[in-house]
């Protein structure tokens, strides 16, 4: 060092300003937090753990559950443009087995019920995105600061800084000594100058994980934020609106729902709370439109069950008038939440009944039935892949038509998911069947 930069250096000791010089934001939180490890270390050090925890739920029979961007297709996870949920049941240090889990229904509010599968393919750690692992590692009632820290050393080092703010923050809110360090390493990531009251809290409402996410943010940005915030909600409201669809005078209506009415109801309830504090929302005229909303669909809801409960006492005799009026009646209540499969299963069960298809498969009673129960059964099974139920329903009303070729995938589809058990029996033997059927019209043909 040369005799200025020594004489520099004196004199920045002694205005304490040395330090500054040596260590940064970084340093200094994890001079408290990993022994002054360099910060590539602590992210690299937690990241090389997450195989252990995993493998230590696993081996408890305790299977985290996660969202990946993929879809299974035999024994192989392929990419998808949409999120899909899995189950991890395994894991070694190079990957871990994902078990597919599909949609099997919704509960009281609306939301979708996943049950699990056996349909899995092995994934390496590196696959695993970092937001999917944010929802599935404890983080609120993570109660070592230094593994949050070393958490959100490796969210920055993947380039999210939200979620590694939203880490840092637990960590903060408990933790006098480390706050201040907690915000000068924040504002280092996002280059904002910290502000000399310090950073404010932020709340957003996660609507997946039905909780109130915080993070730490400039009063700058602050304000930001809450411009963006009044932004969403009116882009929201409207998408709302639209979903709803007509809702005056009665069913059926020009403009049919396009999400299943208990779901809108719910996603309201979860606007409200989500903007409850927005200036949007302090506007009578959006409150007073969204209890129209709401009160349309209670009054829709009601209807619905009114009618359902008409028509359970419906063709109890067994005529086949009475059975086609039946579906007829099913389809017109369909008409108000077309969304809702359940209601739609009960349509194609109507039609598939006034059908009725002979025990052996090869024929029924009438063949508009089973071309009528047709399109709603596909639409269940397109959102309810691997219900076998209604996978054997819809085989059967195509092998009832004679058509093998269409019937025949979804037979094969039971099979795989029950084998020599449930309905993959059933399945096999329809299928036999259905074999014996085109070789005696072959034969009928021949001749």
């Amino acid at each position: 060092m040369t005799r200025f930069g020594t004489t520099l250096l004196a004199a920045l000791v002694a205005v304490g300003f040395a330090g500054s010089l040596i260590a940064g934001p970084s340093e200094d939180l994890f001079a408290k937090t990993h022994k002054g490890m360099k910060e590539a270390d602590v992210a690299s050090k937690w990241y090389d753990k997450l195989p252990e925890w995993v493998a230590s739920l696993t081996s408890k029979n305790q299977f985290p559950e996660t969202w990946l961007p993929f879809g299974i297709e035999k024994g192989k996870l392929k990419s998808s443009k949409e999120l899909n949920k899995f189950q991890i049941r395994d894991a070694n240090k190079k990957q871990f087995s994902a078990y597919y889990m599909v949609r099997n229904g919704v509960d009281a509010n609306g939301r979708t019920v996943y049950e699990k599968t056996n349909d899995f393919g092995w994934l390496a750690w590196k696959g695993w995105p970092a937001k999917s692992i944010v929802g599935t590692y404890p983080v609120e009632g993570n109660q070592d600061n230094t593994d949050l820290v070393g958490f959100a050393a490796w969210l920055y080092a993947e380039k999210e800084n939200e979620l590694a703010n939203r880490v840092l923050t637990i960590v903060h809110g408990r933790d006098k000594d480390l706050a201040p360090l907690i915000e000068a390493y924040i504002c280092d990531k996002e280059k904002w100058t910290r502000p000399s009251e310090g950073l404010k809290a932020w709340n957003a409402w996660d609507i997946d994980y039905q909780l109130e996410r915080v993070v730490l943010v400039t009063p700058e940005e602050h304000e930001k934020r809450l411009k963006q915030r009044e932004t969403d909600a009116a882009n929201e409201f409207k998408e709302l609106i639209r979903a709803r669809g007509d809702y005056k005078g009665r069913p059926p209506r020009r403009v049919p729902p396009t999400r299943q009415l208990v779901l809108i109801e719910w996603e309201i309830k979860q606007f409200k709370i989500k903007y409850g504090s927005s200036d949007f929302l302090k506007d009578t005229k959006n409150t007073d439109k969204l209890q129209e909303i709401q009160d349309s669909i209670t009054d829709d809801l009601a209807l619905i069950k009114d009618n359902l409960d008409q028509s359970r006492k419906m063709a109890t005799d067994g005529d086949a008038n009475e059975m086609k009026k039946k579906a007829e009646f099913l389809e017109q209540i369909l008409l108000i939440d077309p969304m809702d499969y359940n209601l739609r299963s009960q349509v194609a069960n109507a039609w598939y009944t006034w059908g009725n298809p002979a025990p052996h498969g090869n024929s029924c009673d009438r063949a508009d039935g089973m071309k009528k129960a047709i399109p709603h059964y596909e639409i269940i099974v397109q959102a309810f892949p691997n219900n076998t139920g209604f996978l054997m329903a819809l085989g059967r009303c195509y092998q009832a038509l004679e058509n093998s070729k269409q019937a025949r995938p979804y037979y094969e589809k039971v099979i795989e998911i029950d084998g020599n058990a449930g309905n993959g029996l059933t399945a096999k033997a329809l299928i036999r069947n259905m074999d014996q059927g085109d070789q005696n019209r072959a034969k009928k043909d021949d001749k």
